[in-house]
């Protein structure tokens, strides 16, 4: 072998390790194509189905042959859909004759007269795969794009003042229509987020119902050992923790629940080598457990197509 055949040996080693080396976002971006109704079509017709033990079920991946669970299925000539979740142990159920439950949609697209409309399905075990992302993200049509914000997703959609608005998909299969041979889409069924905010006046309420308590707590911090222990902080039934039935005697509950506290509250304080009880945190941290137990909030409807931050998001 000369020299010449080894470094092209060489080379195409390094572009097939290139090729292995992609990362999910990569593969999507090469694979994907922006899919509408008319698209759908296109790529359904020019995409030959695998042959071998699955050619009675039509599969037609969208991308390499060996990611066969990404693939186009036409419904009818109205109706198409993409997925990503066509994995295949339920084409072998399928093929043994089991039942299969529903098909896994990611984007369904159909064509009624002169409406088209896209169906965003709400993937099933979420967005958080990259891979399941960038799927929606690289094969949504012109003028459609999939954003993470603060931890949920949304389809960013344009507008026809070039400006964008934003719709939560992961909550629900969300639905937008155009004209025929139109270029922005409007939406039809989607999510509508709500925002928290503090009642105050509920939380005043709260406040003075925790106060003897609080005093106690207070009092107690610095005394007691800290201890970790299960149940020991408020729970679901906070008001009747924080009510003394007899005004004369202290319960051995709340003397648990303050060594507790003072655990959570003990911070190792690495330039002196000790332990640091935080102090200033106790009533916060009381206040803050009573809140997420009573759920004292203004309910906002956001603006559709905004997005949205609701800090109490996790309370509910």
């Amino acid at each position: 072998m000369s020299l010449a055949d080894d470094v092209a040996e060489l080379e195409e080693m390094h572009e097939t390790l290139k090729d292995e080396l992609k990362t999910t976002e990569d593969i999507q971006y090469r694979n994907g194509i922006k899919t509408d109704f008319d698209m759908a079509v296109k790529r359904y017709e020019s995409i030959k189905p695998l042959i071998g033990k699955r050619k009675s079920l039509d599969v037609r991946p969208t991308g390499e042959r060996d990611r066969a669970w990404e693939r186009i299925v036409k419904v009818s000539d109205t109706e198409y859909y993409l997925t990503c979740f066509e994995w295949g142990w339920r084409d072998r159920q399928r093929l043994e004759g089991n039942k299969v439950d529903e098909e896994r949609k990611s984007i369904t697209l159909k064509r009624e007269g002169e409406v088209e409309t896209i169906i965003i399905h709400n993937a099933k075990y979420g967005f958080t795969s990259p891979s399941t992302f960038y799927f929606y993200n690289c094969n949504l049509p012109q003028g459609m794009t999939m954003e993470k914000y603060r931890g949920s997703n949304y389809v960013r959609v344009l507008k026809e003042d070039g400006k964008f608005d934003y719709y939560r998909a992961d909550k629900m299969d969300i639905t937008f229509y155009r004209p025929k041979g139109g270029a922005y889409w409007t939406p039809l069924s989607v999510y509508r987020e709500v925002k928290h905010s503090l009642d105050r006046k509920k939380t005043k309420a709260i406040r003075e119902k925790l106060t003897t308590f609080i005093e106690y707590a207070r009092v107690m911090l610095p005394l007691v050992e800290p201890k970790y222990s299960y149940a020991s902080s408020l729970d679901q039934h906070w008001e009747d923790f924080v009510t003394l039935k007899n005004p004369d005697e202290i319960p051995e509950s709340w003397l648990r629940a303050v060594s507790h506290y003072a655990h959570r509250l003990n911070n190792y304080n690495w330039s002196t080598r000790t332990n640091v009880l935080n102090e200033k945190g106790l009533i916060p941290m009381i206040q803050r457990e009573a809140y997420r137990m009573a759920k004292p909030f203004h309910v906002e409807p956001v603006p559709l197509g905004e997005l949205s931050f609701d800090r109490y998001k996790g309370w509910v």
